[in-house]
């Protein structure tokens, strides 16, 4: 996995992208156009393929793409990581909310049931 990502840098790896951007960049893009750009790698490497018997293991190009297109999905899988913890961090932070204001009409229910001697106690303490 680190060999891509050493392969991409050294080799200066640009993808196409309204205009060119660097594998930096790729971090900056949202998931729909990560697919794009995989989407027109998948269809680089079909026709770098081809139907053709020769040099098809020698072909330095389609080893880029081939690269290329690993790294798309690994950003892909890390920026897709991050939206679902975050989508999670939301759903917990919710529920904690919620249990908060449960806690909190507990307490003025507990509060309410009090005599108003005890309530003047109370207010005298604080």
């Amino acid at each position: 996995m680190n060999s891509i990502w050493i392969e991409s840098l050294e080799n200066k790896y640009r993808f196409e992208f309204k205009g060119l951007i660097n594998v930096e960049d790729l971090f900056d893009l949202n998931l729909e156009d990560l697919d794009k750009i995989y989407r027109n790698l998948k269809n680089d490497e079909k026709q770098l393929q081809g139907d053709s018997l020769l040099d098809k293991e020698d072909n330095p190009r389609l080893t880029e793409v081939e690269t290329k297109i690993k790294i798309v999905q690994s950003v892909f899988k890390i920026k897709d990581a991050e939206i679902k913890a975050k989508q999670q961090e939301i759903i917990k932070n919710a529920r904690k909310q919620k249990i908060l204001s449960i806690i909190e009409d507990k307490q003025d229910q507990e509060l309410s049931k009090k005599s108003i001697e005890e309530l003047r106690e109370l207010y005298d303490e604080l």
